[in-house]
């Protein structure tokens, strides 16, 4: 079933600046992607596979900050830490290790209400439940 585009609710754009650079747009945002100069980049950004990773940690981190604020705990201390590899055919990340470092203090009994939150994160519901991706190619003009 293809996807309709007029019924598109969030948008932004990636355009091409230079080498293999990429300006990403997005409500006034602005975000350069590259590669690392040993993959013909000038390693002016992230790549996009960073990109990827570092959108499941912030969601992540998002919706612990959201939690501590809700039930009144401190933030200090809280951080995120990605680790990926790869796999292949097809070449792809092939796990993710997300290790959240808990706010200073943190209630060991609010533990397991934490982790059903951050595993509610937009990002990794996306993943775990694959959207549908329709690729439309049309001539620039």
């Amino acid at each position: 079933m293809a996807l309709s585009t007029e019924t598109q609710k969030e948008s932004m754009i990636i355009s091409w600046t230079a080498g293999v650079q990429l300006a990403v747009e997005v409500r006034g945002h602005r975000l350069i992607v590259d590669q690392p100069k040993e993959e013909g980049g000038d390693d002016q950004g992230i790549t996009p596979v960073e990109m990827f990773v570092a959108s499941l940690g912030a969601c992540i981190g998002y919706f612990a900050v959201r939690f501590c604020r809700r039930h009144n705990l401190p933030a200090a201390g809280l951080a995120v830490k990605m680790i990926w590899d790869y796999a292949e055919q097809p070449h792809r990340v092939g796990s993710l290790t997300v290790r959240v470092s808990l706010p200073v203090d943190f209630p060991s009994e609010m533990q397991d209400r934490l982790r059903k939150v951050v595993e509610g994160c937009t990002i990794h519901q996306s993943l775990t439940h694959s959207p549908q991706i329709a690729i439309v190619l049309k001539e620039a003009g």
